[in-house]
C-alpha cells in the first residue's frame, strides 16, 4: 500500500469515528431539541456533557475533513499539496468535482471557530449556536460522504 493510501485510509477512519461519536451524542440530546434560551440554563449535567461532546465532534470532524482529508485525497490523486493554502486545496477539490460550495464550507469553519470560544456567554447566543450546529450536521456529513463516494468510484479506497 502506498504511503498516501495508508494516510488517506487513516484520515477516513478518523472522520468516521467523529461522525459515529457525534451521532451518538446527537441521539442522546435529540429529545431536548430544539434548545431554547429558556432551556440553556436548565439543562442537567448529562445533557450538557452530550451537547459538549456533539460540539467537540462537530469541530473535530470539520477540522479533519478540511485540514487532513482534502489534502490526503489530492495527494492520493498525485496532486501537489505541500505549501498550498486551504482555499487552493478547496478550489482544486471543487475543480475535480469532488466537493462544492465554498460558502457553506467557510460557514462550517466559522462555526467551528466560534465554538472554539465559550458558547455559554448568554442563554440566547448559546441556544442559537447549539441549534445552528445541529442543523448543519447533515451538510457536514455530506462532505465526507461525497468524498468517500468519489474515492470508491475511482477505486481509490
Amino acid at each position: 500500500m502506498k504511503k498516501s493510501s495508508a494516510i488517506l485510509e487513516s484520515v477516513i477512519n478518523e472522520c468516521n469515528k467523529h461522525v459515529q461519536r457525534m451521532n451518538s451524542a446527537y441521539k442522546k440530546i435529540e429529545p431536548s431539541l430544539p434548545i431554547t434560551s429558556e432551556k440553556v440554563f436548565k439543562l442537567d449535567e448529562w445533557e450538557v456533557e452530550h451537547i459538549d461532546q456533539y460540539i467537540f465532534r462537530f469541530a473535530k470532524l470539520q477540522d479533519a475533513i478540511g485540514n487532513k482529508l482534502f489534502k490526503s485525497v489530492l495527494a492520493e490523486l498525485g496532486e501537489e499539496v505541500t505549501n498550498k493554502s486551504a482555499i487552493d486545496i478547496f478550489n482544486r477539490m471543487e475543480q475535480l468535482g469532488i466537493i462544492s460550495d465554498y460558502d457553506l464550507w467557510k460557514e462550517f469553519r466559522d462555526i467551528r471557530n466560534e465554538l472554539a470560544h465559550d458558547y455559554e456567554e448568554d442563554e440566547h447566543e448559546a441556544a442559537e449556536k447549539i441549534n445552528l450546529i445541529i442543523s448543519k450536521k447533515p451538510e457536514l456529513e455530506k462532505y465526507l460522504t461525497n468524498i468517500v463516494n468519489y474515492l470508491n468510484t475511482k477505486k481509490l479506497t
